[in-house]
């Protein structure tokens, strides 16, 4: 009986799951807690301010042990900083090769109305391109897949100008209420693993 209880419920409930991010992670860790801590083993590193390539030595880490599913959020500050995709995406490759044992690997795509506030003015193509990366590499992979934070975040856009989404409190970091969609994107991800 017990087998098929187990059968009906989450398949890949008591996974071992990384998720490697920056400030976004860092500010999600209770919610994240709330939300998946009771189907999921978390290994959380939220990094406050990292690009792909500062979060190395915790993606590197954390890999020294295996897991069976990964979420990389990571590339916002990248972006607000204006670093190059290619040297982004050579990061986040290597960082991707710490894994090698897990079998689902998902990047979150950023959000592609974030403002810079240093100069008033949204990142857009900058975030496209990123994303655009996103999918490239994830078609080079087939344990890669892209968790799509950005459409949710767009499909609540303020009237403000330039507009971001009404998930976030300063168009990056999301409000308790974002949190708990981008956990539900992360919780319906790892489901279907």
């Amino acid at each position: 009986m017990g087998a098929g209880l187990a059968a009906c419920g989450n398949p890949n409930q008591g996974d071992s799951v990384a998720i490697i991010g920056d400030s976004i992670t860092d500010f999600d860790q209770t919610d994240l807690h709330e939300q998946l801590g009771s189907d999921y083993h978390l290994v959380i590193s939220g990094n406050f301010g990292f690009t792909t390539a500062e979060v190395d030595p915790e993606a590197k880490f954390v890999g020294s042990k295996p897991h069976d599913q990964v979420i990389f959020n990571i590339g916002t500050n990248d972006v607000l900083q204006d670093y190059k995709v290619e040297s982004s995406m050579a990061d986040l490759k290597r960082e991707i090769g710490y894994y090698p044992s897990a079998r689902c690997i998902f990047l979150v795509n950023i959000n592609e109305h974030m403002i810079d506030h240093q100069t008033n003015q949204a990142t857009t193509d900058d975030a496209k391109r990123f994303n655009a990366a996103f999918d490239e590499l994830a078609a080079s992979d087939p344990r890669i897949s892209v968790i799509d934070w950005n459409s949710v975040a767009a499909a609540s856009l303020n009237d403000k100008v330039p507009p971001y989404s009404t998930l976030t409190e300063d168009s990056v970091h999301p409000t308790d209420a974002g949190n708990r969609k981008l956990n539900d994107l992360y919780a319906k991800a790892l489901e279907e693993c």
